[in-house]
């Protein structure tokens, strides 16, 4: 059995664009499954925000690596061992928050790849390679090549600093933050406003030319939609919360309608 080659790496290379979403309550690894096999791309764990606890994680990761879709987990914040680890654990790729200079993001390639592009610490993953042996070579050659490094543009300051941000070798992907990012601007909430499209669009033109793909988090279709038609290819829509809620909104309203109308 071959380790698991990243469709989402391959895809985004060729200029192609992805689409995946964000679980911040659904703890059972069904859950991987039921987003497979709706043909997303990817789902992100989000930590930084939520409480996955480590077993749970692991469940998902292993899960995931039956799947054709990757499984990416958003850490809390840029440490080592929260970085290290959630890879050892089995996930695909990392989203990591706020991140505003070249000196965090060479941090970031730091521990996240291994000799000789960084100086991660060596455990081969048993859920990684599904308890199969491989050797040290073909298991840190996969891991350089096949996990993805996504980083979170969402401070004024990494707007400013996005070339040198980009341009960083190991980055492949950004997610654009709008939540903070317009929160840092001082204009919470308004994703529309100038400024903001601004910075989207400039950070559009520095992925392109580092052949990095410029990807955002977003809540309404017609946004993704815009931004897509901008250049925007790794797309992440909504949250399983939002799902939720509208669905169940939806059949309510309707149920309601009909008791209204037999009345």
């Amino acid at each position: 059995m071959k380790l698991k080659s990243s469709r989402v790496k391959r895809i985004l290379k060729e200029g192609g664009v992805c689409i995946g979403t964000m679980l911040r309550i659904l703890k059972s690894p069904q859950a991987v499954a039921l987003c497979a096999s709706q043909g997303w791309d990817y789902i992100i764990l989000d930590t930084e925000h939520n409480d996955y606890d480590l077993e749970t994680l692991g469940s998902f990761s292993l899960t995931a690596k039956y799947e054709d879709m990757a499984l990416f987990i958003r850490v809390p914040d840029k440490l080592y061992h929260q970085m290290a680890q959630m890879l050892d654990i089995g996930a695909e790729g990392l989203v990591l928050p706020q991140v505003k200079t070249q000196e965090e993001t060479k941090n970031i390639i730091q521990a996240t790849k291994y000799n000789p592009i960084g100086k991660r610490g060596v455990s081969i993953s048993d859920t990684v390679t599904l308890f199969r042996d491989y050797n040290q070579v073909e298991y840190t050659e996969w891991a350089n090549q096949e996990i993805m490094i996504i980083v979170q543009i969402e401070s004024e300051e990494g707007v400013n600093n996005v070339e040198k941000i980009v341009s960083t070798k190991g980055v492949d992907a950004v997610m654009i933050g709008p939540a903070d990012l317009t929160q840092d601007m001082g204009i919470p909430g308004q994703i529309h406003h100038p400024k903001v499209e601004e910075a989207f669009r400039k950070i559009i033109v520095q992925c392109n030319k580092h052949g990095v793909a410029p990807g955002i988090h977003l809540s309404e279709i017609e946004d993704v939609r815009k931004w897509i038609s901008e250049g925007m290819r790794f797309i992440t829509y909504s949250y399983d919360i939002k799902f939720l809620k509208e669905a169940l909104q939806k059949a309510l309203l309707k149920l309601r309608d009909m008791t209204q109308k037999k009345s």
